[in-house]
């Protein structure tokens, strides 16, 4: 064997070695002033870990996900906790794949903290090394670190930059809504609450609940703001015409006020928006620069109507929530419960048959549908009687149809809100 050769295996020897190496660290992780040591060893396709005290007595002992084949690479890290002590990051690592765990040492014990993403699910513990840019942030030296990953990644729309803060809340590192940001081709996307907005005159004709099929004839917004996509637009619905427009421009003004401009060939629509809640639901929107119809006011369902009145995704759920949910009678002296199921958009529960509520093809002079949530089965259609009563006729739905197709199946009857006086027109 040539020395060039020999020279080689050495220096892959040697990494490998160096690969499989134990790490240790030393800190305070408890934030009780007494330092304790941990080592990291690959062992038998895991981590070990080890953790000793200043005597050198083993005081917890575990095992971290590792790369499946190869000798990984290991990292040790102790992000601060302020005085609260610090955690321990492990990453085991191969040109192949990337295990990352965080845990909190606490009272002689190891506990694995997962990292939850902005639905709530666990990040996976390995992936595919190099698709985030990954690190440990601080504030300031009294405060907690927060873990931050960050990715640019090419789409239709532009470069879409993603950075995501996950910070410590007990039993686990949360994602951080106002400290993570979302950008599309340098336009900064933000985190708001999706709903459709209505006009004025439609919410008047919503709250008056007469005559609901005049929803159709205004109208509707919704600002699509989609950050984990790369998606912000205007989607304006109106009698026969349907506009998208790309924001391309946007700034957050001074209190709760945001401005934008979005654009489709040559239409262009500047946006004045009020923000409610936490920042993240925009309660008002004055639209400019598209025309009639749209060049209006637009709000979500709920609003304009009370100072203490929640609002709600869409006007069908908030009809759900506020006039149809409830103990009712029919005629027979029976009654009939009808409560709200899931979250939005919400569906209607009665008996154990599911309805979702459809203000978009109701039968004139009726004023909803509530269609089987299965797709087929039976219907509803629903003509309001003012806020106690209503009048509901069977339908017989189609399955098969692109859009909801029902017809009649039957005589109508009405339902009267159980401890409510009132008189049904």
């Amino acid at each position: 064997m040539g020395r060039l050769a020999s020279l080689a295996l050495l220096l892959i020897f040697a990494e490998r070695a160096a690969a499989t190496e134990p790490r240790r660290l030393a800190a305070d992780l408890g934030g009780e002033g007494r330092t304790v040591t941990v080592v990291a060893e690959a062992r038998g396709g895991a981590v070990r870990i080890e953790v000793t005290d200043e005597g050198g007595r083993t005081v917890a002992e575990t095992r971290a996900p590792a790369p499946t084949a190869g000798a990984p690479r290991l990292e040790i890290a102790a992000p601060s906790l302020g005085s609260a002590g610090a955690l321990l990051e492990i990453v085991a690592a191969t040109d192949a794949s990337e295990c990352r765990t965080i845990w909190r040492y606490r009272n002689g014990s190891l506990a694995r903290l997962p990292i939850h993403d902005r639905e709530g699910a666990s990040l996976p513990d390995c992936e595919e090394p190099g698709r985030w840019r990954k690190r440990w942030e601080r504030e300031a030296e009294s405060r907690p670190a927060v873990y931050v990953r960050e990715r640019d990644e090419t789409t239709g729309r532009g470069v879409l930059r993603r950075k995501e803060v996950f910070a410590f809340a007990g039993f686990s590192l949360e994602y951080d809504k106002t400290r993570s940001a979302y950008e599309i081709a340098g336009i900064p996307i933000p985190s708001w609450s999706p709903a459709v907005l209505y006009t004025r005159p439609a919410l008047e004709t919503l709250y008056s609940r007469f005559a609901l099929a005049a929803l159709s004839r205004e109208p509707a917004l919704s600002i699509d703001a989609v950050p984990e996509r790369g998606i912000f637009e205007l989607r304006f619905t109106g009698p026969g015409e349907r506009l998208v427009l790309p924001v391309e421009a946007y700034a957050r003004t001074v209190g709760r006020t945001a401005k934008l401009s979005a654009r489709q060939g040559e239409r262009t629509a500047r946006a004045i928006i009020r923000l409610g809640g936490d920042g993240s639901v925009p309660m008002e929107v004055r639209i400019e620069g598209l025309g009639v119809p749209f060049d209006q006011i637009y709000a979500p369902a709920g609003s304009w109507h009370g100072d203490e009145a929640p609002v709600f995704s869409t006007a069908a759920d908030e009809l759900a929530a506020e006039d149809l949910s409830g103990l009712w009678g029919d005629a027979r002296g029976g009654r009939v419960t009808i409560s709200i199921e899931g979250s939005p958009p919400f569906r209607l529960k009665v008996g154990s048959d599911t309805f979702s509520v459809d203000l978009d093809h109701p039968s004139s002079p009726d004023d909803l549908r509530l269609l089987p949530a299965s797709g087929s089965g039976a219907g509803w259609s629903v003509s309001l009687r003012g806020p106690n009563a209503f009048l509901r006729t069977p339908l017989s739905c189609d399955p098969t149809a692109s859009e909801p197709r029902c017809r009649p199946a039957g005589e109508p009857e009405m339902l009267r809100r159980l401890g409510a006086l009132a008189n049904a027109r």
